[in-house]
């Protein structure tokens, strides 16, 4: 039953020890948490406790990081195998479905769990500085292993049934999607029923059982969980709800990964090097790419990268459901969304989904070239090396566009959205540095997918992650924002964005000339 699971899980952990880029994140991590001690020993004299500040930093530091390895890291264990075509030698080599499930996962699970143990004498660290038990450090800690066990399980699971990354990395956005907005949507029924038992409306049996249940769904996710935790003198057991729900959800996903591997291992990538272009005429609501346009590049990219037509119904249908819960929630539920209401809420949503969608849409596209090793041959066509690589990158996000639409009309429509665009317009609070970070990750995503081999989307998040505590540090040390911080932070930004650009394009003719 095992048979091959240690010698997949060995060469695994061996590559990973080798590889730079593993060590790379490392370090970047700990540079992360250097930025964070200190930001919170520059803010003490206003705020007070550094130590929480700094545990505060390091948690939600911790929590992106390891969503981000769940969307790109733990969701490509199998489709990457499926994609190289070596998924059927495996089978034919004797080594069991468990055996490939166990190989595959666990290194990466082991990667992950060094990476926050690495954490753990930081984060006692704040517990010296003040505002910080040692108990919280425990809970923080056991609440984000046991969220990687269910992030480990799910991508897993969308790996097994997926037969590409990009559409395993989408079904794990669709799942953590579910994970966060039902717990949420939980709370906010908690609140009303709370709201009319105020004003005299009795509990019943039923309305109790169902708050009991509702109490289960909001302490099942860890963002909802997370301030809790964190919030002064927390005192409640570190083997709380979330801990033991997301723990067995992980083994319950990894163990229907394991029920659907036969079936699943038969639905080979459709982007395999043997198949070719012919294999994507199947593709999304059946339309089919017809003749290529007098661009072919922009032609193949929009069909075969970007989804081709079926996907913009997709979009579009995805953009509009976030906006109609958004809305929903605010005008059902009486959800309070803040100083910006529900359409601050929505804008910013949208903004972060349509950065997400094009950042896995360019990375993907310098992706497969690099996967199928077509790019030699494609920088030997009579075209410039600009005209190619800029003509993929529009074909790419052709499909893009439902996002943007969306957003904008979201921010035409409404009132509070038309001050935001006029603020933005006269450049009021900084709106250019906000619109240049949603930008950052997109010119990151390509770069990063010609440099490492998984998880160029979750190195570009981090690194923009890293610009934003740049500016939150900058922020604190200059005593507060003004207009001279925010033009120097869009010019370091925009700088960052041209000087991707030129990378992008040395390091493409590099990558052909091997």
């Amino acid at each position: 039953m095992f048979h091959g699971a240690f010698a997949l899980l060995e060469r695994s952990l061996r590559i990973d020890a080798r590889n730079w880029p593993t060590h790379l994140c490392r370090l970047g991590l700990v540079g992360s948490i250097y930025v964070s001690l200190c930001f919170a020993l520059s803010t003490q004299n206003r705020f007070g406790a550094p130590g929480l500040r700094f545990f505060q930093g390091i948690a939600f530091l911790d929590l992106a990081f390891i969503t981000l390895l769940g969307l790109s890291y733990f969701s490509t264990s199998i489709t990457e195998e499926k994609e190289e075509d070596t998924l059927g030698l495996m089978l034919m080599a004797g080594v069991s479905p468990l055996g490939i499930l166990a190989g595959k996962s666990i290194g990466r699970f082991w990667q992950a769990i060094l990476l926050v143990a690495a954490q753990y004498p930081f984060m006692l660290l704040s517990v010296t500085m003040g505002g910080v038990t040692t108990l919280q450090v425990q809970a923080i800690t056991l609440a984000l292993v046991a969220y990687m066990v269910f992030l480990a399980g799910m991508g897993l699971l969308c790996s097994t049934l997926a037969s590409r990354n990009r559409t395993a990395s989408s079904m794990m956005i669709v799942g953590l999607s579910i994970y966060f907005l039902v717990p949420l949507i939980a709370k906010l029924i908690l609140i009303k029923l709370a709201k009319s038992t105020i004003q005299g409306v009795t509990a019943t049996t039923s309305i109790s059982m169902w708050r009991a249940f509702l109490e289960s769904m909001e302490n099942l996710c860890i963002f909802l969980k997370m301030g809790e935790i964190l919030t002064t003198g927390f005192g409640q057991s570190i083997w709380s709800f979330q801990v033991i729900s997301n723990v067995l959800l992980g083994f319950v996903l990894s163990g229907l990964a394991w029920l659907l591997f036969g079936t699943a291992s038969l639905a080979t990538s459709t982007e395999a090097s043997s198949r070719g272009l012919v294999a994507r005429q199947r593709a999304f609501l059946q339309f089919n790419a017809g003749r290529p346009w007098p661009n072919p590049f922009v032609w193949k990219d929009f069909h075969f990268v970007s989804g081709g037509i079926g996907t913009i119904f997709v979009r579009f249908g995805f953009y509009l459901s976030l906006c109609l819960i958004v809305f929903g929630f605010d005008h059902f539920l009486d959800a309070s969304f803040g100083p910006n209401g529900a359409v601050g809420l929505c804008q910013m949503l949208l903004s972060l989904a349509i950065a997400i969608d094009a950042a896995m849409a360019l990375a993907q596209a310098m992706h497969n070239e690099i996967r199928s090793q077509t790019l030699a041959a494609l920088l030997m066509l009579p075209q410039s090396p600009v005209r190619i690589v800029y003509s993929k990158f529009l074909g790419s996000l052709l499909g893009w566009f439902p996002g943007p639409l969306v957003l904008l009309t979201v921010t035409l429509t409404t009132v509070s959205g038309r001050s935001d665009f006029y603020s933005l317009l006269q450049n009021e609070h900084g709106g250019w540095c906000v619109v240049l970070l949603f930008l950052l990750p997109p010119h990151f995503a390509p770069l990063a997918a010609l440099i490492v081999r998984w998880g160029a989307v979750a190195v570009a998040f981090g690194l923009t992650i890293g610009v934003y505590f740049g500016i939150i540090m900058g922020i604190s040390l200059f005593r507060g924002p003004s207009d001279a911080f925010f033009a120097s932070a869009a010019l370091v930004m925009t700088t960052l964005c041209v000087v991707c650009h030129l990378l992008l394009l040395v390091r493409i003719q590099t990558l052909a000339m091997k």
